[in-house]
């Protein structure tokens, strides 16, 4: 793999980031360039919203070529708005993404590349080390809306590992006198969704014959 890289800054509030990545891989034979695009703009002294575009390669797993090499790259195309403010001691940021996914690997009726799927969501970050005397906190979002049909999907389905909503919240405190620390952090997840695929032998696919959504997610650490 090779990659390249170059700032521009067009004035002095405005600069772009180009860049280009190629790959070559000898196990299925294929080559591909793709371009990094990502572009700034200052607002006032600490703020910056930024706009970003890029296409990702990644290889089949190794499982699925020990049956087959003949598969391609899988794809993804990603669309980033991010806005962030940043000072010495407060940081927000808020990230809007759509990512389009291409080329992913089906299972049946045999291993191929005519996988598909979509993400979209937006991610919220605050930290603040300032308001309250001798605490650094920080307080994190995510709404994440997807769908993929690929491995033994019938159709297109929000995956298992994917959650729609995850909350962060993460509270530091310092005792100079005592040169101790006090941590506790909270985290909070909707539940994943989960599926019982069955091979239909007669239409030489799979059928979903169970599905529901396992139950929040809740953890609590004291240190």
């Amino acid at each position: 793999a090779a990659f390249a890289e170059t700032d521009i800054y067009i004035t002095n509030s405005i600069a772009a980031k180009l860049g280009a990545r190629m790959e070559h891989s000898s196990l299925i034979n294929k080559v591909n360039i793709v371009p990094r695009i990502s572009l700034a703009y200052k607002l006032g002294e600490k703020g910056q919203v930024s706009l970003a575009y890029g296409i990702f390669y990644q290889k089949p797993e190794r499982n699925q070529l020990a049956i087959t090499q003949n598969l391609d790259y899988t794809k993804a195309t990603h669309y980033i708005a991010n806005y962030q403010k940043l000072t010495a001691t407060k940081t927000f940021r808020v990230e809007a993404f759509y990512k389009k996914y291409e080329d992913l690997v089906k299972l049946s009726p045999a291993l191929n590349n005519s996988g598909n799927g979509f993400a979209k969501g937006v991610e919220f970050f605050w930290r603040d080390k300032k308001t309250f005397k001798g605490v650094d906190y920080w307080i994190s979002y995510s709404f994440l809306d997807t769908k993929r049909d690929y491995l033994n999907y019938p159709y297109a389905l929000q995956p298992n590992f994917a959650a729609n909503h995850t909350v962060s919240l993460v509270v530091k405190k310092f005792i100079t006198n005592w040169k101790t620390q006090f941590n506790a952090s909270y985290t909070f997840a909707t539940g994943r969704p989960y599926y019982d695929f069955r091979f239909n032998a007669t239409e030489n696919k799979f059928d979903v014959a169970d599905q529901g959504k396992t139950k929040s997610y809740n953890n609590l650490s004291l240190s």
